[in-house]
């Protein structure tokens, strides 16, 4: 069993790596994201690190909006796909970049760096929402005043 450990952790996840996974967008603390190699429509999000769950914490957010028929919040968030049984994995929907960013956004996001926002088509929505403020506010439609900002 030990040998087949090794084979996987060594061939198995180097094999899907190339051929699920296009350009490298970007990344952060926790994660990188990468095209999604079978449909540039999607990316696919790697967490790495421990104890982070971004992933999950952007799947839960996700599912709840979704379960509940919360239009109002689901407007603002970048469809998620699949996600893999450990979290580690997450397909989402792919955004473009945004050129205008509105002045107020909904009170539950909590990191208003401008890379973490973008567009699907003509709507502007949040691709990066794995911190949030659900736990504390739940699914509020209030919006609230943004202070936008960029790395360097």
């Amino acid at each position: 069993m030990m040998l087949l450990n090794h084979y996987f952790k060594e061939h198995v996840e180097y094999d899907f790596f190339r051929m699920f996974c296009g350009e490298k967008l970007g990344g952060g603390s926790g994660r990188e994201v990468w095209t999604f190699g079978l449909d540039d429509k999607y990316v696919i999000k790697f967490e790495g690190g421990d104890q982070s769950f971004q992933n999950v914490l952007e799947w839960n957010l996700w599912i709840d909006a979704k379960e509940m028929n919360e239009p109002e919040v689901l407007k603002w968030l970048a469809p998620c796909d699949r996600i893999s049984p450990s979290g580690r994995i997450l397909i989402m929907q792919r955004t473009t970049p945004a050129k205008n960013f509105p002045d107020k956004i909904p009170a539950f996001f909590t990191d208003t760096k401008k890379n973490n926002f973008g567009m699907i088509g003509k709507r502007f929505v949040c691709h990066d929402y794995g911190t949030h403020r659900m736990c504390n506010l739940g699914l509020t439609k209030r919006l609230v005043k943004t202070k936008w900002w960029n790395e360097p």
